[in-house]
């Protein structure tokens, strides 16, 4: 899939990068992916035309709703999955990999279906329960259609189940629907999992882990002893790794974090400013609003007039 930038789809659909970065932040565009702090939109997505467009979880309900619509017909339901645009495995019963398509193959680095296909078996795999979805998984298999929202999915672990070439340092997170396919008979004949990415790093894979642990506690106050720790490096060492890796301090990522939540809390035009402030745990009356002033160009009122006036 081909992606381009914010600025880029902005000139495309002829609206301001505030824009495109509003939707983005609220799912409101499909497939955009998270690299870090830098949105990716994929060419083909279409413009939101209003509130009633799909989030990612109301597509997800419209793919399972179209996959078990062809499951019955399997020669159809092998070419939609083959040219579907998003990751799909498809499992027989007893939780075998029977069906992976190039989408898949591609952002999970498997070079060949092959590897997987037949071979693979998702319930035989011990480290399901490891990854937190071992539970989930029995309830598909058992004919519950399951919804999983930002997962982290070992993409290293399960490259190294087939092939004999181990990825390194990347992290792949993941809303993933497994969505039960019956036959005829009303027997379970296939349990499919749909991939939407989420999250996505790709570095040396101290500032990676740093990274994913900033984000996952964006909401306490920052604590760079807490995230060198983390990583099992002296705080000194990781400022100066992450600096140089990524242009910022581990402070200043959190900060560029912590911003990008606030401005979405305060398009909510239900939220007042202090309570969009609360809600991401800083107070309005604190340094946070400066800073805020100081990164975006203009106080948190004025922001909100701004986009709440569209």
């Amino acid at each position: 899939m081909e992606y381009i930038t914010v600025q880029e789809t902005a000139e495309k659909w002829g609206v301001s990068i505030r824009r495109i970065q509003y939707l983005c932040g609220h799912n409101m565009i499909l497939g955009a992916v998270r690299f870090g702090k830098v949105w990716s939109i994929p060419k083909e997505a279409e413009k939101p035309k209003d509130s009633r467009y799909k989030t990612h979880e109301e597509k997800q309900k419209s793919i399972a709703q179209s996959l078990k619509s062809v499951g019955q017909n399997k020669e159809v339901f092998e070419k939609i999955v083959e040219f579907f645009p998003y990751p799909i495995q498809v499992f027989t019963p007893d939780g075998t990999s029977v069906i992976t398509n190039e989408a898949f193959l591609r952002v999970f680095k498997i070079p060949s279906k092959h590897i997987i296909n037949g071979k693979y078996n998702i319930l035989q795999d011990s480290d399901t329960e490891k990854w937190g979805t071992k539970e989930y998984l029995l309830r598909a298999f058992q004919g519950e259609a399951i919804q999983l929202n930002d997962i982290k999915v070992p993409t290293g672990d399960l490259s190294n189940k087939c092939s004999d070439k181990e990825l390194r340092f990347e992290s792949i997170f993941q809303n993933i629907t497994a969505i039960p396919i019956y036959n005829d008979h009303n027997q379970l004949a296939y349990v499919v999992s749909v991939f939407i990415t989420s999250r996505h790093y790709h570095d040396r894979e101290e500032i990676m882990n740093s990274k994913e642990y900033i984000e996952s506690h964006w909401l306490k106050e920052f604590d760079i002893d807490e995230v060198a720790a983390f990583v099992s490096l002296s705080k000194y060492h990781l400022t100066r790794l992450f600096k140089k890796h990524t242009g910022f301090t581990p402070y200043g990522y959190y900060q560029d974090i912590k911003i990008n939540k606030l401005k979405e809390k305060l398009c909510d035009i239900n939220l007042s400013i202090s309570r969009a402030f609360a809600d991401c745990g800083v107070d309005y009356n604190g340094n946070f609003a400066k800073i805020f002033k100081e990164k975006v160009g203009m106080t948190p009122s004025q922001y909100k007039a701004s986009v709440t006036k569209r």
